[in-house]
C-alpha cells in the first residue's frame, strides 16, 4: 500500500485561516456582555453582584462544556461541531438583547440565555485545537500554534474596538449584540462548507498518525482516552491553567469597569484603554511559540513557566505606573496581557496538543480548558468580594499569587518535550 503524500501548504494555510477566523469570531459574541456591562448596569441600576451572576451562569456552562465538548469533538469532528456552536452562540446574542428590564424572573432569563451562550462558546477551543492538531504535526506545532493563538487576542481586541465605537456613537448597548451575531453566523456557514477535519479526508497523510482506517482510528482513540484521563500532567496543566484563566477572565469581564471606577475614564475611553491587554498578547504569543521551538528546543512547558514569572513582575509594575497617564496605563496593560497570553497560549495550545497526541488532542484540550475554566467561574466572586472589601489594589496581589502558583504547578514538567506522553503515574522526564 502506497502511503499518501503530505498535505500541500495551501491546504494547511486554508485550515489555519478558517480555524483562526472561527476562534477570532467567537469573541464577537463572547465579549458583547462585557462591552455593554457599564451601560447595562446604569440603565437597570444593578449591583456588581447581579452582573456577576449573569457572568457566572456563562462561566459554569462554559466550564462544563469544555469537558463534554472535548469528548464530543473526538466523535463528531471539528467541522460540524464548530458550525453548530457558532450558530447557537449567535442565536443567544440575538435573544439576549430582546429581554426587557431584568427584574424578578427576567433576571433568570438573562442568566439562562447567557448560560446557553457559554455552552455554545465552549465548543470553540477543543474543536479548533483538534483541527489544528490534525493538520500540524508536533515538529512545527509550537511556531504554528504561536501564530494561530493570536486569534483570541485579535478577536477580543477587534470586538472591543467595534463595541467602543458603537457605544461611543450613541447606538446603545443592545446594538453590540446584533451585528456580532450576524458575523458569527456567516463564519459558521463558511466553516461548514470549507473546513476539513483531517488531511486523510482529502487524500493526504495525517501527521503523527500515519494511514489509518476509520475502525483503527476509533480503536486508537478509545485506547488513548483513558491514558489522558489518568495522566497526572493533564491535571497539573489544568491547575496551572486555572490560575491563568482566573486572571485572564477577571481582566476580560471587568477591566473596562475597573478602568472607569479606578481612573474615572468614560465608557468609550475605558474600552479603548482595555484593548491594550489583548494587543500585548498578539505580539507575545507569536514570540512565545518561536522562543519555545528555537531557543528552548521545543520545551514549551519551560517557556510557559518563564512567562508566568514575568507576569508576576508585570502585574506589580502595572499597579505602580497605571495612574500616571492613560498612555502609561496602556503600556502597562500591554505588558501584563502579553506575559499572560504567552503562558496561556502555550499551556492550552501546543503543550496540551502534544500531550493528547493525534488521537486525543481534543479531549486533552477540553480537559485542561475545563479545569482552567473553574477559575473562570470563581473569579467573579473573588473579584467582587476583594474589590468591595479591600479595594482594587489588593486584587492585584491576588493575581500575582495566582501567577506564581501557576508557575509552581509546571515545575515537574519543565523538561518535557513533544513525543513524551507519559502513562498514568509515569515520571515526568523528557
Amino acid at each position: 500500500m502506497v502511503e499518501p503524500p503530505d498535505a500541500p501548504p495551501h491546504w494547511r494555510r486554508r485550515i489555519f485561516a478558517l480555524t483562526w477566523l472561527s476562534y477570532f469570531s467567537y469573541y464577537f459574541t463572547r465579549n458583547a456582555f462585557k462591552a455593554s456591562k457599564a451601560a447595562f448596569q446604569r440603565d437597570y441600576h444593578l449591583s456588581k453582584s447581579q452582573l456577576n451572576w449573569i457572568d457566572t451562569t456563562y462561566n459554569i456552562a462554559y466550564c462544563v462544556g469544555q469537558v463534554t465538548n472535548g469528548a464530543l469533538v473526538e466523535r463528531i469532528g471539528p467541522r460540524r461541531w464548530l458550525a453548530i456552536g457558532m450558530l447557537l452562540s449567535a442565536a443567544m446574542c440575538v435573544a439576549f438583547q430582546q429581554v426587557g428590564t431584568p427584574s424578578g424572573e427576567l433576571m433568570g432569563i438573562y442568566m439562562v440565555i447567557w448560560g446557553i451562550n457559554g455552552f455554545a462558546q465552549s465548543s470553540g477551543w477543543p474543536a479548533n485545537g483538534k483541527a489544528m492538531a490534525e493538520w500540524y504535526g508536533s515538529e512545527r506545532r509550537g511556531t504554528a500554534m504561536g501564530l494561530w493563538s493570536t486569534c483570541y487576542q485579535a478577536g477580543g481586541l477587534v470586538a472591543t474596538f467595534l463595541s467602543a465605537r458603537v457605544i461611543g456613537w450613541g447606538f446603545g448597548w443592545r446594538s453590540v449584540f446584533i451585528a456580532p451575531a450576524i458575523w458569527v453566523a456567516v463564519v459558521a456557514v463558511a466553516i461548514a462548507l470549507w473546513l476539513r477535519d483531517r488531511p486523510s479526508q482529502v487524500g493526504y497523510r495525517d501527521p503523527d498518525a500515519g494511514p489509518l482506517s476509520d475502525l483503527e482510528r476509533r480503536r486508537l482513540r478509545a485506547a488513548e482516552m483513558p491514558r489522558v484521563l489518568r495522566t497526572p500532567m493533564v491535571w497539573m496543566l489544568g491547575a496551572a491553567y486555572f490560575c491563568c484563566k482566573s486572571i485572564r477572565y477577571s481582566f476580560i469581564f471587568w477591566l473596562p469597569l475597573y478602568l472607569a471606577e479606578a481612573y474615572h475614564y468614560s465608557d468609550s475611553t475605558s474600552l479603548d484603554v482595555s484593548m491594550a491587554f489583548d494587543a500585548g498578547g498578539i505580539v507575545f504569543v507569536v514570540a512565545a511559540g518561536v522562543i519555545a521551538d528555537r531557543v528552548f528546543a521545543r520545551r514549551r512547558v519551560l517557556t510557559a513557566f518563564g512567562f508566568l514569572w514575568a507576569l508576576v513582575g508585570a502585574l506589580f509594575l502595572y499597579r505602580q505606573i497605571a495612574e500616571i497617564s492613560p498612555t502609561v496605563n496602556v503600556l502597562g496593560l500591554a505588558l501584563v496581557g502579553g506575559c499572560l497570553f504567552a503562558a496561556d497560549s502555550l499551556i492550552s495550545g501546543a503543550v496540551t496538543q502534544d500531550l493528547g497526541g493525534p488521537h486525543a488532542a481534543g479531549l486533552a484540550a477540553g480537559l485542561v480548558n475545563g479545569i482552567g475554566s473553574i477559575g473562570q467561574v470563581v473569579q467573579g466572586f473573588v473579584l467582587v468580594w476583594v474589590s468591595e472589601t479591600y479595594g482594587w489594589g489588593t486584587l492585584f496581589a491576588v493575581f500575582m499569587a495566582l501567577a506564581a502558583a501557576g508557575a509552581l504547578c509546571l515545575i515537574p514538567y519543565l523538561r518535557v518535550m513533544p513525543g513524551h506522553r507519559p502513562a498514568a503515574g509515569a515520571p515526568a522526564t523528557a
